[in-house]
Parts: structure tokens; C-alpha cells; sequence
């Protein structure tokens, strides 16, 4: 921009003639505006890593509609292959941050999917292929030639290279272009475009001095146009591109980046922290002055000499500086004057924060947002404001999600499916989730109109993963009856052994055998007829009261059961019927 930019008019050249400053839209900062649009990305990075506030708030918005990811398919093997790459291997959701941050920084953002591949040098003579890796070769850019001996035919040749695709999912990548090195041809008419990487000096200068990591791994179409020194084009749907909506005036194919409208606001604030730079340095910590005071009319300097005061003065400083209790003598009074010290009042705090405000305004975000204190009491309609405004980055963030997943699975070969972020609610409806609820467990009545993954995916809950859980406690609490069981059986045989030793005298207590036993069986008859819960509990009850007792019941008890038993196979073996019990 330039003052030529404003003066098509005549009315307006006279006006610049008249005015102390020709061009109002034309100051001081607009000389350090950028020109072209690489030079207005690097800008954009530039705030991005030099303003608390930009940063604080973009990292905060491309945060806010990253949320959990659906899978539409009700395959739960496929389900669970998706969910290990997405969330094990790819890390899906750490990708879908750092495009929305390339989005809000940049405008744009370019990502494709690198697909692994294993290369391979075949000899021209024999046709022995070898791995490239296993293969010390000399490579020569200008002919794009792989020397090296062929171990079979033991000749001096050079490789063919051959690429094989490597079905493995833990080496796919997701790769992020640089926007600055990318270039679009765009036809208006019909809207499409071809990409352009131009690719960095720093790889070429690799390639060129024999780096084998870059060259096992890059594809043959890269080493051939770092060859021939030509920009790589993308193939058809190789590259995805998501962009802020601009101006039908401004490039069409290129999203507008939106910290170009906080630049110049940025420079002010750099001008005022600048400002207040120099005022801190000069004016905030006072100088001291110390000097005698003069009384009456007598002229001080015949009483004292100045350079022995000076002398005194700055070692009694020093002494006081050591010691804060030390005591000074003068022989006249002392004076203290200061110079400085009113920095707090020139400082341009306010016109800072405002300036910061205005960047906040400039992006769209709500201070509170970046603050904090938004609720839904308060700011529910605020809130809903910024769910709309970043509709159209979820929309985004759904494409290019659902782009990668159609490349995972024609790469893989797997079953390709739907996937898609859970919608975003700033706002917790809880009214919603209520009637999502009703109509997924049948509430009143009525058939479940609504699944239960459905419900699970709207509360924020991993249906598979509390499925999981819910298994693994019913096989725990399975091992803890049988573990539990085990021990009492233990306690039951033990006191079973120490009542017979008891009743034979062995343990020197005086039972009645004969009376214990006989007292025994009656319990047990009457333990018979009971249902198993009252027999539980007057189980329990006895073992309380009498151990012993407990312990000749439980023994009667097991052999009147083992009897019944073996009556039951006899009858059974015989032809015979079991008899009720």
C-alpha cells in the first residue's frame, strides 16, 4: 500500500494538498505492512510466537472443536481396528489440532498421507532385488543412479530402483505442508486447482550430498524433480486443503489469513511495550541524592569539609548496608532528594490492555473465553455465538477426518466407513440428554427408539470400553465367590477336626459325643426343610453362638448330603427314580 493507492480522485488529490498529512489511511506502521501473501504468512507466524494473546487464543479456538470421534459402522471388529489406528498409531486427534492451528495461523492448511513403501535395487543383469537398506550404494542426483556390486552376479551396477507398498499401519504418516513453499494454479471458471510444492533447499542440499535416510524414504518423483530443479506437482486428490473463506477480490484459491487483521494492531502494542521499555529503564527506580543541609545565615562550607563529608557519608553507607542497626554521627543535618521515580504515571498500561482487546475483537473471541468466566448462567448467549461461529471449522475438521479415513482404508484394504468429531456443545443441554435417554432405554412404555451407542457417544461415554469393564468385573466377582467358597470349606474342615479331637478327648475339654451328635442330627433335619437363605443365616447365627455345634452340623450336614447323593446315582443305575427331596 502506498500513498498513490488513495489519490484516484480529484477531489481527494486536493484534499492531500491542503492537509498537513496527505494520506490519513497512510501512517507510520502501514510502512511495515507486508506486500504479498508468502510475506503476510511468515507475519502471521511471526505474532503467532511473539503475542501471549494470539497465541493463548488460537491454540484455545483450533482446540475447541477437536472432540471425540464417531465411527459409523456397527461392525465392532472394524470399529475397534479404526479406533487403535486413529487413537494408538496415528494419533489422529493431535493431527486434527495442528491443522486447525495451521488454519487460524496461516489460513490454510495442506496435509496428505505418506504411505510406506520398502525399496528395493534390481540388477540389471541378473534381476536379483535386494533391499535398499541392505545395500551400500553411491548415488549419483544428475542420472539419478544407484552404483553399487550386485552380490549375485558380482558385477559393478546400476540399481533399478523398485517400490513396494508396505502394508503397515504404524508407518503411515501424516504429512503438513509448509503453506509458504506450496503454490496453486487456479482456473476461477471452474473452480479447480493444482498444487505445487516447491520443495526446500535444505532437503535438496541432502539429497545432493548422498543423505541415504532421505533417499531409501523419498519417492522417485521428488528425487526427479530436485534432479531437473522443478516444483513438485500433487496428483488428483493427493493433497487435502482446507482454507479460510476471503474476499472475491482477494485469490480465491488461497484461504485469507485472519491475524491479517490484527498486524497492524500488533505493531502498536510493539510500539507501546517499547515505550514503556525506555520509561521502565529511565524513570521507574529514583536516584538519591544526599547533601547537608544549610541553617542560618552561617555559610556551612567554613564549619565541614565537603570531600571528608563525602568520604564519611559513603562509608557509613557501607556500614549501614552491612548492619541495618548501625548508628551514624553527622555534624549537621542531611538532606535526601530524588530524581526520577515518576515512570508509574507515564507508563501507556491502559492504552496497552485496549490495544490487546482489539486484537481479542479483531479475531472474534470473547475475552471471557480467553480469561475465563464464561458460564452458561451468564454467557449462555455468547456461548451459543461461538458454538455457531465455529461450525464452520467443525465442518472442516469432519472433511478432513473423513479424507484421511477413505486413504487409510483404500491403502489398507479394509471396509471404508463413516467417521465424523461429536458434535460440539458449549451449552450442556441437559434436557436433550434426558429425552436421548428415555428413548434409548425405553422410558414409559414404549419401544427404545434411539441405540445405546448413540446415547453412550452423546454423554461422552466409550460404549466398547464400559462393555470391557463390565466384563472384567463379573469375572472378578466369579473369582472371588470361587476363592471365597474354597476358604470356608478350608474353616469348615478345620473345625470339623477339632471337634472330633474335642469329642474323642484330645483336647481336653469334657462334650458328651453321643448328646453333641444326637443334638446335631435334629439341627440338621430342621436345617433340611428350610430354603437356602434362612439355612445361611441360621448358620451364621450358630457359629456365633456354639463353634463346636457348627462344626458337627456342618460335618452331619455334608455326610446326610453325600448320602442322599450316592442314593440318588443308585437309583439312577438301577433303573430307579430319584427320590423327592
Amino acid at each position: 500500500m502506498s500513498e498513490s493507492d488513495f489519490s484516484g480522485t480529484d477531489s481527494l488529490t486536493a484534499f492531500n494538498r491542503a492537509a498537513s498529512h496527505p494520506n490519513p489511511a497512510y501512517d507510520f506502521l502501514t510502512g511495515f505492512a507486508p506486500r504479498k501473501l508468502k510475506d503476510l504468512l511468515r507475519w502471521s507466524e511471526y505474532l503467532l510466537y511473539n503475542s501471549a494473546h494470539i497465541y493463548a487464543a488460537l491454540r484455545k479456538f483450533g482446540e475447541l472443536v477437536v472432540t471425540d470421534i464417531e465411527y459409523g459402522t456397527s461392525n465392532d471388529a472394524l470399529r475397534r481396528k479404526y479406533r487403535h489406528l486413529y487413537d494408538k498409531t496415528l494419533k489422529i486427534k493431535g493431527a486434527l489440532l495442528r491443522a486447525a492451528l495451521d488454519k487460524h495461523v496461516y489460513g490454510n492448511h495442506f496435509s496428505s498421507i505418506y504411505q510406506p513403501f520398502v525399496r528395493h535395487l534390481k540388477c540389471p543383469h541378473c534381476e536379483t532385488l535386494v533391499n535398499i537398506n541392505n545395500v551400500d550404494y553411491k548415488f549419483e542426483l544428475k542420472k539419478l543412479a544407484f552404483l553399487y556390486t550386485c552380490k549375485k552376479c558380482k558385477k559393478s551396477v546400476n540399481g533399478k530402483p523398485v517400490d513396494r507398498k508396505l502394508m503397515s499401519a504404524s508407518k503411515i504418516h501424516i504429512i503438513r505442508w509448509d503453506p509458504k513453499q506450496i503454490d496453486i494454479e487456479y482456473n476461477p471458471i471452474t473452480g479447480q486447482s493444482i498444487y505445487y510444492y516447491n520443495i526446500t533447499q535444505d532437503v535438496k542440499d541432502k539429497v545432493k550430498a548422498g543423505a541415504k535416510h532421505l533417499i531409501n524414504s523419498t519417492p522417485m518423483e521428488f528425487l526427479e524433480n530436485i534432479r531437473d530443479n522443478k516444483l513438485f506437482r500433487f496428483g488428483q486428490d493427493a493433497i487435502f486443503h482446507s482454507k479460510v473463506a476471503s474476499p472475491s477480490g482477494i485469490d480465491q484459491q488461497w484461504g485469507f489469513p485472519p491475524l491479517a487483521s490484527t498486524l497492524k494492531l500488533f505493531l502498536y502494542t510493539m510500539v507501546l511495550r517499547k515505550a514503556n521499555e525506555a520509561i521502565a529503564l529511565e524513570h521507574i527506580v529514583p536516584m538519591r541524592i544526599l547533601h547537608p543541609v544549610q541553617q542560618g545565615q552561617q555559610d556551612i562550607s567554613q564549619m565541614i569539609s565537603f570531600s571528608r563529608w563525602q568520604d564519611e557519608m559513603k562509608e557509613n553507607v557501607k556500614r549501614w548496608r552491612r548492619d541495618p542497626l548501625h548508628i551514624m554521627f553527622a555534624p549537621v543535618p542531611l538532606g535526601v532528594a530524588s530524581m526520577g521515580g515518576d515512570g508509574r504515571a507515564m507508563l501507556t498500561l491502559g492504552e496497552l490492555q485496549e490495544a490487546e482487546k482489539s486484537i481479542m475483537a479483531a479475531l472474534g473471541i470473547p475475552q471471557e473465553f480467553l480469561y475465563g468466566g464464561l458460564t452458561k448462567a451468564g454467557m449462555e448467549a455468547t456461548l451459543r455465538l461461538i458454538e455457531n461461529q465455529t461450525q464452520n471449522d467443525a465442518d472442516d475438521m469432519n472433511d478432513l477426518l473423513q479424507w484421511y479415513t477413505d486413504k487409510m482404508s483404500k491403502f489398507l484394504s479394509w471396509e471404508s466407513i463413516d467417521t465424523k468429531l461429536s458434535p460440539l456443545k458449549m451449552v450442556d443441554d441437559t434436557e436433550t440428554k434426558q429425552t436421548i435417554i428415555g428413548l434409548a432405554t425405553g422410558q414409559g412404555g414404549t419401544a427404545p427408539v434411539v441405540s445405546l451407542t448413540t446415547m453412550a457417544e452423546r454423554l461422552g461415554i466409550d460404549l466398547d470400553d464400559e462393555r470391557e469393564k463390565r466384563m472384567q468385573e463379573a469375572l472378578d466377582e466369579a473369582k472371588f465367590q470361587q476363592k471365597l467358597q474354597v476358604e470356608m470349606q478350608k474353616m469348615q474342615n478345620t473345625l470339623a477336626q477339632q471337634v472330633q479331637q474335642q469329642v474323642q478327648g484330645q483336647s481336653g475339654l469334657n462334650y458328651d459325643q453321643q448328646a453333641v451328635i444326637a443334638q446335631a442330627d435334629g439341627l440338621v433335619q430342621q436345617l433340611i426343610g428350610l430354603d437356602p437363605n434362612t439355612r445361611r443365616s441360621q448358620m451364621h447365627s450358630l457359629q456365633v453362638e456354639d463353634a463346636v455345634m457348627y462344626a458337627v452340623v456342618v460335618q452331619r450336614l455334608e455326610e446326610l448330603q453325600n448320602q442322599q447323593t450316592a442314593q440318588a446315582k443308585a437309583q439312577v443305575t438301577g433303573g430307579g427314580q430319584l427320590p423327592p427331596m
